[in-house]
């Protein structure tokens, strides 16, 4: 017996093709052997040109697709593929990644709850995620998420972890530590990450031989700095962000890798990509003990995990690891082949063709 395989697969919508989620379905689809093609627009385009343009091109390149899919952030554009999939009789499967409620209203906070702005955002979730004939979380944490804030049927909702591009996050070799511990964090700064978490942890290590870089920018940058300079630390510094590229080997040249430690409710129900990119690279990671977590990954074995928002705990484990060398080989050893053998883009295609293949 021989897996069915998914040749007819349309990306349709406004997307960004280099954001991570959507970029390691499309190459693991492609390297287990199938094909998709595209429909895709300018991801700053307002609708009412966005929407020509996509009807456009899906009278060009779209007709005949068996599944149209829609890739993550764009609630906005499923009425569209709705419509396009009742018409050809094609199946529409969305991968949101995020509620926009969840991420304005209940992580951000730019959103006050019970405002306008809310209704909006929570509407537009309930009718982007309604529509779909299938919907995408990447963790069970999400889907229930979804199907309790939404009204969404559980048995409409299939789980499909975000993974890594094992092309560029590849096994460095391990560095040869100095005198001084250097621990990184990189993101968007957002709530999730809990920053303030690494600048307490920070404070609880001024005069270790430990520094912090906290690299990236976003929303709570500026707060960051604040609190550091506030606490007069030393042992942090704050870097630009950079390229995909450049920060695979960037992680490379780091003792440690943190993940988020955020008090928001979406920390309980994500597992970022930077998890999975710091173990497939072979660094040890530190990271909040979440539900979700727990879905892919074993804390004490594959990583080490601590209470989110607790940076006497996160300073803690960093130690740890300072004493011990050779636990954070263990760690980085078991993590990254664990990661490599079962979140690589294949395996993640793999796992969306047998999705696909259920309904």
């Amino acid at each position: 017996w021989e897996e069915p395989v998914v040749t007819e697969l349309l990306f349709f919508g406004a997307y960004d093709p280099d954001y991570p989620r959507n970029l390691i379905v499309r190459k693991g689809w492609r390297g287990i052997g199938n094909s998709y093609s595209e429909c895709r627009t300018g991801i700053r385009r307002k609708v009412y040109t966005r929407y020509p343009a996509l009807m456009v091109k899906y009278m060009k390149a779209g007709r005949g697709a068996k599944t149209i899919y829609v890739p993550e952030f764009r609630h906005k554009d499923i009425p569209l593929a709705s419509v396009i999939a009742v018409l050809s009789g094609s199946k529409l499967v969305f991968d949101p990644l995020v509620s926009r409620y969840e991420t304005r209203v209940l992580d951000r906070g730019d959103v006050r709850a019970g405002s306008p702005q809310a209704w909006h955002n929570r509407n537009l979730d309930r009718i982007s995620f309604n529509l779909p004939d299938l919907i995408i979380a990447d963790t069970d944490q999400h889907a229930s998420f979804y199907s309790d804030w939404f009204g969404i049927a559980p048995q409409k909702i299939k789980v499909l972890p975000v993974g890594f591009d094992e092309e560029t996050f590849r096994p460095a070799p391990w560095r040869n530590r100095g005198e001084r511990l250097e621990v990184l964090f990189y993101g968007s700064f957002l709530p999730l990450h809990g920053i303030d978490t690494i600048i307490d942890a920070a404070a609880a290590l001024i005069g270790e031989k430990v520094r912090f870089t906290l690299l990236g920018d976003g929303q709570t940058l500026g707060a960051a700095r604040e609190r550091a300079g506030s606490k007069g630390l030393k042992n942090v510094r704050f870097t630009p962000g950079v390229s995909t590229e450049e920060l695979a080997r960037a992680i490379s040249e780091y003792d440690i890798v943190l993940g988020v430690f955020g008090r928001t409710p979406k920390t309980s129900m994500v597992v970022p990509n930077k998890i999975y990119q710091a173990l497939a690279v072979g660094r040890p990671v530190i990271t909040a003990d979440t539900p979700a977590l727990r879905e892919f990954l074993v804390p004490g074995e594959h990583l080490i995990s601590v209470p989110a928002g607790d940076g006497d705990a996160l300073a803690s484990m960093i130690m740890d690891l300072y004493r011990d060398p050779e636990l954070s080989r263990e760690l980085a050893g078991k993590g990254g082949a664990f990661v490599r053998e079962r979140f690589n883009s294949k395996e993640i295609a793999k796992r969306l063709n047998g999705i696909l293949q259920e309904r």
